[in-house]
């Protein structure tokens, strides 16, 4: 009886779990800001003559101070990655990585949210590689 408990409590997370991440129109929605943001934050690592000691500090200078632009991404972890000369941004939901993103691309680069796999929350895309 417990193992069965057990498994619908899995099931029902689950569900839970997919019912809020995967959908299309919610995760597009975050894929543009993200987006917005990395660029943002790509192109004042690169144009600011400012040091930032940290990618909080990097992060509201790329907003101009503006908290309110990371407001929709609240209920998630931002992960600022660094990259020589530039910025790959990550949103994830827990350890799960949703989104990716390198600020120097003109699109949205790693729709995790949509792949079969669940992904860690980890930066998977060389900078070096993608926007040199």
């Amino acid at each position: 009886m417990k193992h069965l408990l057990c498994i619908s409590l899995i099931v029902l997370l689950s569900g839970c779990y997919t019912s809020k991440n995967n959908n299309p129109e919610a995760m597009a929605d975050l894929a543009s800001q993200l987006k917005d943001i990395a660029t943002a934050v790509d192109g004042t690592l690169k144009f600011s003559e400012t040091p930032y000691s940290t990618t909080d500090e990097l992060l509201k200078a790329a907003v101009n101070n503006d908290l309110r632009k990371l407001a929709p991404f609240g209920e998630y972890t931002l992960i600022v990655n660094v990259q020589d000369d530039n910025a790959v941004l990550l949103l994830c939901d827990a350890n799960t990585a949703l989104i990716e993103d390198a600020g120097c691309t003109a699109q949205s680069d790693i729709q995790h949210w949509g792949a079969e796999a669940i992904h860690q929350c980890e930066i998977t895309i060389n900078a070096q590689q993608l926007c040199n």
